[in-house]
């Protein structure tokens, strides 16, 4: 026992000299961020990288500050004054630099959200303004470009944090200290088993285990000489960024392998092992030297040029992606040589730093006023501007519920107990949907509820805990059972079940927009039959919305920056769509009975307005706001077929 305790003592801990295996990890765990966000494939968990970073923080951090606190030579003001001149050359000089690419480049929706997130980035509060954003509204993830600084955020709220609370626990409960760690340690490792909410991705405590078993592993590296456990180690760190997917992100079984395995590596502190010479292998030292600046540059980078590419509906290549991979690196070696290291040397970079402060701050402001600087467009605007505002974008939100029969996954629109109920059960793609057929329907006749369940199909037999907990079917059942008690009702339920299906995100000769999911397979296919059978025998009519048809491209950008000309309409062969949604609209049309009645979105949106093809557009009139999700015009004409089924 004695010896156990003496793994955590803290008295003997001294600065540690520069290692070149632990920088060979931050190479490591770069490269795999790098290539994940590049869509390569080669790196399936390269979001782990993260997760590598933050043990290696956590550990670099602690043995600054307790090794100087042994020394009685801790300040505040030259901690955080190191960490200034570490952090804010390479984050100004980033920053500044995505600013007239979002200019550029940017809607003027994506503009709204971009000076949002700059404003969260250089003030370290990205990772709650990312958390709470919307991101069935706002751009897809990879569009953003300032969308990984939510990890930076994370670092910055512990480095802030962390100094103060060692130092009060090392002045008042030293002996005590190593013990508080551990249990900290333990409440935020435990914390992460009882939620499948995306906070944990974003918030501190959630991520501090990460970062305090850094500080463990610096403690007892300190008091032990362990060897021969590095390939171990090595094959524990690689392993998951091969074989885990998105599908685990918000899973705590990768980081455990992967981080157990960083841990060996730091731990086995050997000079001439094979594992030491490869961390020290001079790709992987340029690599960590770089590290900072690479991992600030590569989400704007791919970013920019996804947008880019997305507005001339061209295809992102392989070899495309490789040859940004290799800019990427190259500019974050340069950012590294000329910026971070002698960013410094300029008699008067505190001014500078504050003067680009106030130019981020007065870009959002006049960005704000012109709604995302919309006046850098043509009168072309005019015609498509109106599509990229919520009154076309949004459905219902919280404020619009009324507080009746208690319910929480229900939204009631209007509620008198002797109306019928029409009830509205489905994902994103019905949103607008709900809102339109609210306003064009003569809503006396009926009670509205709406239950909107963001990313994921409604399943009756899917329990309340399951992986997909936001759209647990046992939850939302219960609530149905209540507002189907007294009342005639007819459900109408709909979704982008294709996409669950299949798991991979359409595609046509215009590219796609690479939003991969787990696949639902057969599965699906018998929850949804499980489905329409429950709502038969609990209503007395069932209105199934079949399949929106999906783009593949965005719609918007090639008229708004000219690539193409209003009078001409980007539509695609109607085959890829009938290919795509095969299996599901089969099993949908096997579901005729008396009392379903069935919307064929497809005789709407293809093979209508343009022989033989499915379009975005018609004659000015924009039906999609984006790849999938369909405008306020666009949901008008399937409300209008919905209301004909109801008379």
């Amino acid at each position: 026992m004695k010896n156990l305790l003496q793994l955590f003592e803290i008295s003997r801990i001294k600065r540690i000299n520069y290692r070149e295996d632990i920088n060979g990890l931050r190479g490591i765990a770069v490269i795999s961020v790098v290539l994940y966000h590049a869509d390569l494939d080669l790196i399936k968990g390269g979001w782990l990288g993260v997760d590598i970073f933050f043990v290696i923080s956590g550990f670099l951090i602690s043995n600054i500050i307790i090794s100087d606190l042994n020394e009685n030579r801790f300040s505040f003001k030259s901690f955080y004054t190191r960490r200034a001149k570490r952090i804010l050359p390479a984050l100004i000089s980033t920053l500044f630099f995505t600013v007239p690419m979002a200019y550029w480049l940017l809607s003027p929706i994506a503009m709204q959200d971009y000076i949002d997130s700059l404003l969260a980035s250089i003030f370290f509060y990205s990772n709650f303004y990312f958390q709470n954003l919307d991101f069935y509204i706002a751009e897809s993830t990879k569009f953003m470009p300032l969308m990984h600084t939510w990890s930076l955020a994370i670092e910055e709220q512990f480095y802030f944090i962390f100094p103060i609370a060692i130092f009060l626990l090392f002045r008042y409960f030293k002996v005590h200290l190593t013990k508080i760690v551990l249990i900290s340690f333990l409440i935020s490792f435990f914390l992460n088993t009882f939620t499948q909410d995306v906070i944990k991705f974003y918030q501190l405590h959630f991520r501090l285990w990460e970062l305090l078993l850094g500080v463990i592993v610096m403690v007892v590296s300190s008091n032990t000489d362990l060897k021969h456990l590095d390939k171990l180690g090595l094959v524990l760190t690689l392993f998951p960024l091969i074989y885990f997917d998105d599908s685990w992100i918000l899973d705590i079984e990768p980081k455990i392998v992967t981080l157990t395995g960083v841990s060996l590596l730091i731990l086995t502190n050997e000079n001439r092992s094979l594992v030491k010479t490869l961390l020290s292998s001079r790709v992987l030292a340029l690599l960590g030297l770089s590290s900072y600046s690479i991992y600030l540059l590569h989400q704007p980078i791919f970013a920019f040029a996804n947008i880019y590419w997305r507005g001339r509906l061209q295809k992102f290549e392989t070899m495309t992606s490789i040859q940004f991979v290799l800019l990427v690196l190259l500019l974050g070696y340069l950012s590294y040589l000329f910026i971070e290291k002698r960013y410094y040397l300029l008699p008067f970079y505190k001014y500078f730093a504050f003067l680009v402060v106030l130019v981020f701050i007065g870009f959002g402001f006049f960005g704000k006023k012109d709604a995302g600087y919309m006046s850098r467009f043509d009168n072309s605007f005019e015609t498509i501007g109106k599509y990229y505002s919520d009154h076309q974008r949004v459905g219902f939100i919280e404020e619009d519920c009324i507080n009746e029969l208690e319910l929480k996954i229900f939204c009631v629109i209007n509620y008198s107990e002797e109306k019928a109920n029409l009830i509205v059960i489905g994902d994103s793609h019905l949103e607008v949907i709900s809102k339109v057929l609210y306003e064009e329907l003569n809503i006396n006749r009926y009670n509205l509820f709406v239950s909107i369940r963001q990313g994921c199909p409604f399943v009756v037999s899917l329990p309340g805990n399951s992986s997909r907990a936001s759209c647990g079917g046992e939850a939302i059942t219960q609530e149905m059972n209540t507002i189907l008690e007294n009342n005639e009702s007819v459900i109408i339920f709909g979704g982008r079940f294709p996409w669950y299906f299949n798991g991979k995100s359409f595609e046509t000769n215009f590219g796609t927009n690479n939003d991969d999911i787990k696949k639902g397979s057969n599965s699906l296919l018998s929850g949804l039959k499980e489905n329409i059978s429950y709502f038969t025998n609990k209503s007395s009519m069932v209105i199934l919305i079949k399949p929106i048809p999906e783009l593949g491209y965005y719609p918007l950008e090639p008229y708004l920056y000219r690539y193409f000309n209003l009078s001409e309409e980007i539509a695609y062969d109607v085959n890829y769509w009938y290919k795509y949604a095969l299996e599901v609209n089969k099993l949908l049309e096997n579901q005729k009975s008396k009392n379903v009645k069935i919307i064929n979105t497809e005789a709407i949106f293809c093979d209508s307005y343009i022989s033989k093809k499915c379009t975005s557009s018609y004659n000015g009139t924009f039906f999609y706001y984006d790849d999938d999700h369909l405008t306020r015009d666009g949901a008008k004409l399937v409300v209008r077929d919905i209301i004909s089924a109801l008379d």
